[in-house]
């Protein structure tokens, strides 16, 4: 019972950040990835108190760092940025279950990079997503220019999250998920502190820093740290059928929170997507 809630928790802080991001940047046209290191520093700072807890050693080969910087381009570089960027023009309700489909991208990207088989579920699961994402787009009630570019930002976090995951796959083989995570961070704030410095003044006028501070330490720190604690617990299968609601919880808790409309093509779309991830979650 203990594991189920850690991953029902899971998926919360999953959800909750994604809301905390877009209350945070809404209408905002500060570039995405300034927002994404903002929010990494406070990620990282969380971080670093839980290796408190945890035996961490980031004394690595350089090929550890050579794929964790790479990981770091793709998750959070391209992939957050587009994320962000999506948030920042398009209801969470239509970002955030497009973008959640990265566990197809990252079974592809996984098959070339970690020699892992694609199953027939994983096709199975492509048809649902796919119908999903077309229900999401057609159901939306913004215009459908927002609606477009909502759509494709998360379809290009998708893809970026995807090939992110797969490289960090490729870093475990030298270290924990929590030095790879540390060692990601610290490269993004490495990355982009000369450009949040030079927009301190646009971040302070234009973006709700405590939402995406907070969203930051949800969505990268406190998130995935209760999800693996949940598969320490009961597996992965069984934590990743909690995971797999996100997108459906999302849409709900934005329209609840948030205000935004919710149609029933675009609750369908996001339930669907959820059942996508569920097959793929699946052992």
């Amino acid at each position: 019972m203990y594991g189920e809630i850690l991953a029902l928790m899971a998926a919360l802080s999953f959800s909750g950040a994604a809301l905390l991001y877009r209350a945070g940047v809404k209408n905002s046209d500060i570039h995405p990835l300034v927002l994404s290191g903002f929010r990494g520093i406070f990620a990282l700072m969380f971080m670093l108190v839980v290796a408190l807890f945890y035996p961490v050693n980031l004394a690595k080969p350089p090929i550890f760092y050579l794929i964790v910087a790479v990981s770091m381009l793709a998750a959070f570089v391209a992939g957050d940025s587009a994320f962000l960027y999506g948030l920042q023009r398009a209801p969470v309700s239509i970002v955030y279950p497009v973008a959640y489909t990265f566990s197809i991208s990252t079974s592809v990207f996984s098959h070339f990079l970690l020699n892992e088989n694609l199953a027939m579920k994983d096709m199975l699961a492509a048809v649902f997503i796919i119908v999903g994402v077309f229900f999401v787009y057609s159901g939306s009630n913004s215009h459908k220019s927002n609606s477009l570019v909502g759509i494709l930002a998360g379809l290009t976090a998708s893809l970026f999250w995807g090939l992110g995951v797969s490289t960090m796959g490729l870093a475990l083989h030298w270290g924990s998920s929590i030095e790879v995570n540390i060692s990601r961070l610290t490269l993004l704030i490495l990355l982009t502190l000369p450009l949040i410095l030079n927009n301190r003044e646009k971040l302070r006028e234009q973006v709700k820093l405590s939402y995406l501070a907070l969203g930051g330490i949800m969505g990268i720190g406190i998130g995935p740290l209760l999800f693996m604690s949940s598969i320490g617990l009961i597996g992965a299968s069984r934590s990743s059928i909690f995971i797999s609601s996100t997108p459906a919880l999302t849409v709900v808790l934005s329209n609840v929170f948030l205000k935004e409309k919710t149609s029933g093509k675009l609750l369908l779309g996001a339930l669907l997507v959820s059942v996508g991830l569920l097959i793929v979650s699946i052992k």
